[in-house]
Parts: C-alpha cells; structure tokens; sequence
C-alpha cells in the first residue's frame, strides 16, 4: 500500500481521484490478507493510517487536521460518509464467510480437514476451547460469536442468497440515519471532482477564517471575497456579495432559482432536470470555494461572471454527456447554445 502511494504522483490527486484509489487499489490489497485470517489491530490501525493521511494529505506523514472524524468517513454514502470501508469489520466480515462454510461444510479439502480435526461429532460446532488449538482457530471462533446475531435457524438473515462479506459487512455496521441530502452529493451527474465541496460543507468540514482565527492561523476574520463581514460556511455561499452574483447569473441562466442542498433534497427526483439542478449546485459550490482559496492564498480572484461561464460549460457538457443520444425533452437545454435534447 506504501509503495502504491509513494509510485502513483498521489500528491496531485484530488479528493476524488484519492477516494477512488483507496476503494479501488488500497483496499483491494488489504483485502487478499483479510480473507485469509485476522489480521493483528497493529496493522489494522497503521493500514487506516495509511489510508487517512493519504485521503487527507495525498501522503504517507499527516500534516493537517482532520477535516471530518474518520468514524464519519468510513460510514456508507447513503449514511453522510464517503463509503470507505472500515477495515477492522471488513476483516470480520471476510473472516466470516469461513465461517459460513464450515458450519454448511463445503466441498472443500480445508473444510473437510476441519471437520475431522476439530469438530468431528462434538455438539456446538465452534469452540476455542479445545486444547491445542491455534491462534487462528480461536480467532475464527470469535468471529462466529459477533455474527451468531445474523443467523435465524441456521441461516443467514440478512440476504435471501445466503452469506456473503458485504450482508456481514453491513450487518456488523451499525445501521445509523440516513443522511437527507446523499441523493444530491452523490448524484451520478455530479462532475466527479465537484461533491466533495458539498460533502464538508454538510459536515462543517471547511476551514474558513472563522475556525482558522479562533486558532490563531489568521490575522482576522473577513471574508477574502468580500472583506465586509466574518467568514463562515453560510456567508461564503449564501451571503457573500461575490458569490450572490455568481448564483445570480446561474439562476438567470438556469430559468429559475439554484436551491440549497437540504431544500433540493426535499424534493428528490429521479428526473433529468432534477439531476442536473443538483450538477449545477456541486459545481457552484466547488468553483466557489476554489475562488475563495485562490484568493486567500494567490491574491487573485475571477470576475463572477466569468466563473459563473465555467459553471455553465462543465454542466452543459456533462449533461450532454449522460443524455447520450437519448431522446429527452428538456426545456431549458434548448435555449443553451442552441442544443436540443
């Protein structure tokens, strides 16, 4: 997992691109030894480390405070987190399915032996108890403990196909509420890189000159966009003059209002113009705060209509994108730049 870090030009990844290396390659990698037995807690915390500073500061050393708690993180996206697994339940999840096999004994030559060695015709299946017993064996005897809950008369209740890693998986987890605005932040129209933004502000995640100058990491409070009033997550998007413009010029554009997450959520379709209302929210709140970072850090900041222009291109295109040759009906698409739906 190191090396993989160390050999991809991570550093230059976006939250995105790092989120999408962590479930597609780190994890892939751990998950090979998961399977196989109980992987010790030292190494269980140093593969999280290794997975949190590289999410947070595309590195190995972390440097930064963590923007959102990792208990957060690890959770499901339909729960207000970023999907990424928690490797401690998934070891016990894979770990599982042995011992899902050993209690159906599959046709398999490690089962068989287990069978003969171990349990033979002892009542109670599993136990640690026996002497001679290897550390792998008690630790596949405790799994059997922590998942007997997911088994009603010998069968596993939380898929209708039997046992599998990601029911156990979601069985382990602790089933919290569902997060109202998901729908909007992992809409699949969103432009990948855009959510993200969304996502911690929901969480109150960013680090805005209200949080910094209450640690001393700034001189004052202002806004960098407008230099009027303190900066908050609610005043940088909603409040500030700059970025009032912006919205006024998406709204003009759009033949309508450009809503908040929460009050777009409450309204959740399924519908195309309803997924690209939520692609135009992500992508003002991502250009945004890329604005205000600019400015903070480089002293240079867009004209709103400029950055409002660049808005309307990335929607336009990743809508055009989705629809495909598909024959939708879409009012407001005809009217930008002559496109029929």
């Amino acid at each position: 997992m190191v090396s993989r870090i160390r050999g991809l030009g991570a550093k230059k990844l976006s939250y995105a691109g790092r989120i999408t290396l962590i479930n597609s390659v780190l994890n892939t990698l751990y998950n090979y030894w998961a399977q196989m037995f109980i992987i010790p807690q030292s190494v269980i915390k140093r593969i999280e480390a290794v997975c949190r500073n590289f999410l947070w500061d595309g590195s190995l050393d972390f440097h930064r405070v963590l923007l959102v708690a990792w208990d957060t993180v690890t959770t499901s996206k339909k729960e207000g987190g970023l999907g990424i697994k928690k490797a401690d339940i998934w070891n016990i999840a894979t770990v599982g399915k042995l011992v899902n096999w050993i209690h159906s004994k599959a046709d398999r030559l490690w089962i068989k032996w287990i069978n003969a060695i171990y349990i033979k015709d002892r009542i109670g299946g599993l136990h640690p108890s026996w002497r001679r017993c290897t550390w792998v064996w008690k630790s596949i005897c405790k799994v059997k403990e922590k998942l007997k809950d997911g088994f009603v008369n010998g069968s596993w209740d939380h898929h209708p196909k039997g046992y599998t890693i990601r029911s156990g998986y979601d069985g382990l987890c602790s089933n919290s509420i569902a997060a109202v605005w998901s729908p909007v932040v992992w809409n699949n129209w969103n432009v990948p890189k855009h959510p993200i933004v969304t996502w911690l502000m929901m969480h109150n995640g960013m680090n805005v000159k209200e949080k910094l100058f209450k640690y001393a990491c700034c001189a004052d409070d202002l806004c960098v966009m407008c230099e009027s009033q303190t900066e908050t997550v609610h005043h940088v998007f909603s409040e500030c003059v700059y970025s009032c413009r912006i919205k006024a010029q998406l709204c003009q554009w759009f033949g309508g209002t450009v809503p908040d997450t929460i009050h777009l959520a409450t309204v959740y379709q399924k519908s195309v113009i309803w997924k690209a209302r939520a692609a135009c929210l992500t992508a003002y709140h991502y250009h945004v705060w890329f604005q205000r970072n600019n400015a903070r850090l480089n002293c240079c900041l867009l004209r709103p209509e400029v950055v409002a222009r660049r808005i309307e291109e990335e929607v336009i295109r990743r809508v055009k994108a989705k629809l495909g040759g598909a024959n939708v009906n879409i009012d407001w698409l005809a009217l930008i730049e002559g496109y029929q739906a």
